[in-house]
């Protein structure tokens, strides 16, 4: 656990002191608990570039690191949505749709957290709880609500800098979600090439269509796991969380 708090401080200095220069957006880290070892990426923020969210959760997120040095989510407390907390974000948040009066939360979200249900076989869980077991960061630290309209000019920074970092490579467990933002042709697989895998296979949730596809990376020692899909929000089947969670199961890299 020291290790890790060590490198990821030793990654925002970094950030810091060797790219002053480049915007605080590019230099965004994440949410969750850094402790823990699961690591998701997502493929942006669906918020507003400029609104006050935007300046809380993506240019502010590299200063909340740097200032936090307790990370027990336990003392985040619930429902206080009035002070952001990248530890632990929308603390009592509940697995419903957000309506805006339900504390519900977004689409996305909801099946990270049905995943995390189905690992820890925890059926009657109902509270967006994830946090507490994972980390989550984004390929492309520019938000945007629709993935075609998004402004791409962060990812390869983030790439190089990011997530190539020592702190990001102590995650045994790498949940990509979303497919496109790696490069994967006969003469580079940017998945291998950044966290130090090798292509394993290709799946299908549903075997029947060929549908609902996922790719599997292993290291050569079998010390961490890397599981390539599309966006887990819209369209995204319960099968394919499934089979993501009896692959993470069978890793044996939980603990």
């Amino acid at each position: 656990m020291k290790e890790k708090n060590s490198l990821l401080h030793k990654l925002i200095s970094n950030l810091k002191e060797n790219h002053p220069t480049i915007s605080s957006e590019y230099k965004y880290i994440g949410t969750g608990s850094p402790n823990k070892n699961i690591l998701i990426i997502g493929k942006e923020a669906a918020i507003k570039v400029g609104s006050v969210q935007y300046e809380i959760e993506i240019n502010d997120n590299l200063n909340y690191w740097d200032n936090l040095s307790d990370f027990d989510t336990s003392k985040i407390p619930a429902l206080n949505f009035n002070k952001y907390e990248a530890l632990y974000p929308y603390k009592g948040q509940i697995l419903k749709k957000d309506n805006g009066e339900n504390w519900g939360t977004s689409k996305t979200w909801m099946n990270y957290q049905k995943l995390f249900n189905l690992i820890e076989n925890d059926k009657e869980n109902r509270l967006i709880n994830f946090h507490e077991k994972s980390f989550l960061t984004e390929v492309n630290s520019t938000p945007s609500k629709i993935t075609s309209e998004a402004d791409t000019s962060s990812i390869s920074f983030r790439k190089e800098h990011v997530l190539t970092s020592d702190f990001f490579q102590t995650f045994p467990i790498v949940i990509i979600s979303g497919v496109g933002y790696f490069e994967n042709t006969k003469k580079e697989n940017e998945i291998e090439k950044i966290f130090g895998v090798k292509f394993s296979e290709k799946k299908f949730a549903n075997k029947t269509k060929k549908s609902q596809p996922y790719w599997i990376h292993w290291n050569e020692e079998k010390t961490k796991i890397v599981i390539n899909t599309h966006q887990l929000s819209i369209g995204i089947s319960d099968l394919l969380l499934k089979d993501i969670a009896k692959e993470i199961i069978n890793s044996n890299l939980l603990n």
